[in-house]
């Protein structure tokens, strides 16, 4: 039989660096979109892309400072 696969202790830290990167790119490629696409959208559209950016970012926050507390 083989030998079962041992796993860092320190695995789950570099695994959440690497969640928060994601989200850290994520986050600008949307934010980049919706620039470029600000002149196609009424008043009340840009206003609720903002709203929606803004809310992406908090929830962003709340999963960053949840890794942040496992590691």
């Amino acid at each position: 039989m083989s030998e079962p696969v041992r796993i860092p202790a320190d695995a789950g830290r570099g695994l959440g660096h690497l969640v928060v990167t994601v989200l850290d790119i994520l986050r600008d490629v949307l934010e980049r979109q919706a620039l470029r696409r600000m002149d196609t959208l009424t008043p009340a559209q840009v206003e609720d892309l903002g709203q929606a950016l803004i809310a992406l970012d908090l929830r962003f926050e709340e999963i960053r400072a949840a890794i942040d507390e496992r590691n």
